[in-house]
């Protein structure tokens, strides 16, 4: 598409491929946070009832998959209206919910959790993790 005179219909075919083209771009950030969040409804079980070494691979595990999203996001040229707008919504849920399994393990798990405590924990963790897996899904569907 070279040159600076183009018909109606090549000029509608240009903002189509760049529409598509721009809408293609939120893809990896919705995967990004798709795995993030999954990876979230792991994190904390792990934490909190693995067995030596667990906590401490699932500890590197995250430090090494924040680097890594952190510098994969920073590298991202995204233009995408809805990336724009689900982002801050998306990441403030995100880090309220990532809160109430940290407090519950940290301060609130007994020494010798019972199957209820057990139960509480995980489901916090899958709540933790759902807020960025809305907005991977969303991001993924963007057409």
């Amino acid at each position: 598409m070279g040159g600076d005179h183009l018909t109606p219909d090549e000029a509608l075919r240009e903002i189509g491929r760049v529409d598509r083209r721009v809408r293609h771009s939120s893809r990896g950030p919705g995967r990004a946070y798709l795995l993030v969040g999954l990876a979230t409804m792991v994190y904390w079980p792990a934490m909190f009832f693995g067995f030596h070494p667990l906590p401490l691979i699932a500890g590197i595990g995250w430090i090494v998959l924040t680097v890594a999203l952190c510098v994969y996001m920073a590298r991202l040229r995204v233009h995408d209206r809805l990336m724009k707008r689900i982002n801050g919504p998306v990441s403030a849920a995100y880090v309220v919910t990532m809160m109430l399994p940290f407090v519950a393990g940290v301060w609130m798990l007994p020494d010798r959790p019972t199957a209820g405590w057990t139960a509480a924990l995980v489901a916090l963790s899958v709540l933790a993790g759902l807020p960025l897996v809305y907005g991977g899904l969303r991001l993924m569907r963007n057409r």
